[in-house]
């Protein structure tokens, strides 16, 4: 049974197709900019009462609505607004047209000049599709964002998307790709003495990588990154690369889980962390299987 506020919102939105339509399909064609902008204003106050009843599907659709209203009358920037509150709704309720709005914001923020806040939808975007596991374009859209931040100057938010697209690249086995990102943030960390101590977390993750991907090279690369940043030979990370190192080296995977407890006893180890550590343990196991 709908609430007070829905039917509120109801009644407001057939006022708004009213406006739209007060006499048919010609009198609809020719309507005025007047009763445009009034129908564009119940859409938006029905959206924002949907919103408080939390009926997101029906307040998603009335900001659609409102936007494509707004397209008519070339504001494109309240537009850009009301696609993306249709998009923050569809969110709670339907993943693919969450999507679909928030591409169609993104488009207008990029066609008038809003690059920070439509490098802010891509990386919402990202994050979207990260938790429905589609990786891949994920990945896609924290490059875009981190390239249109870039674009911004905006470098602390730019080294975030990259951050997230050298993690997806590892996850999927391109550790080229997520070491080559990995050591450039650093590089770029470590040019600035404010942001010095976040290269140490990089080098770690790069080197997770390089034990992954071929472990022969790992103590040349620790080498490479004290030289980059010197007190990182003095942490709990590069302790534990070489520890798990060593394990990998003698095949001793129980000292390798004993190696992770300790450390992450008194490091807490991310879920990106632990999944990459397990892979190269389980690359480990693979090999031996194959021997017997």
């Amino acid at each position: 049974m709908a609430s007070h506020i829905e039917n509120k919102a109801i009644q407001l939105r057939n006022e708004a197709q009213k406006k739209m339509n007060p006499g048919g399909f010609l009198q609809a064609f020719f309507s005025s900019g007047k009763e445009t902008l009034e129908a564009i204003d119940y859409y938006t106050r029905a959206g924002n009462l949907f919103k408080m009843a939390k009926n997101w599907v029906q307040a998603g659709l009335a900001f659609i609505d409102a936007a494509n209203l707004n397209c008519k009358t070339d504001d494109l920037l309240e537009a850009a607004i009301n696609y993306t509150e249709a998009a923050n709704c569809f969110k709670k309720c339907d993943y693919q047209k969450a999507i679909e709005s928030y591409y169609r914001a993104i488009k207008l923020y990029t066609q008038i000049g809003k690059v920070l806040t439509a490098a802010k939808l891509h990386e919402s975007v990202a994050e979207m599709m990260e938790d429905e596991r589609e990786l891949s374009n994920a990945s896609r859209h924290y490059e875009l964002a981190s390239e249109l931040f870039r674009q911004e100057n905006h470098m602390s938010n730019a080294n975030k998307c990259l951050e997230k697209v050298a993690e997806l690249a590892a996850l999927a086995g391109k550790y080229q790709k997520a070491i080559k990102i990995f050591q450039e943030i650093a590089c770029y960390d470590l040019s600035s003495s404010l942001l010095q101590f976040n290269a140490k977390g990089n080098l770690f993750r790069a080197a997770i990588c390089h034990l992954c991907n071929d472990r022969r090279i790992v103590e040349t690369m620790l080498n490479t990154y004290t030289e980059m940043l010197p007190s990182f030979e003095n942490t709990r990370e590069y302790d534990l690369i070489l520890s798990l190192l060593k394990c990998l080296d003698q095949r001793d995977l129980e000292e390798y889980a004993n190696a992770l407890r300790i450390y992450h006893a008194c490091n807490k180890l991310s879920i990106w962390h632990v999944t990459m550590l397990l892979k190269a343990k389980e690359i480990i196991e693979s090999d031996d299987s194959l021997r017997e």
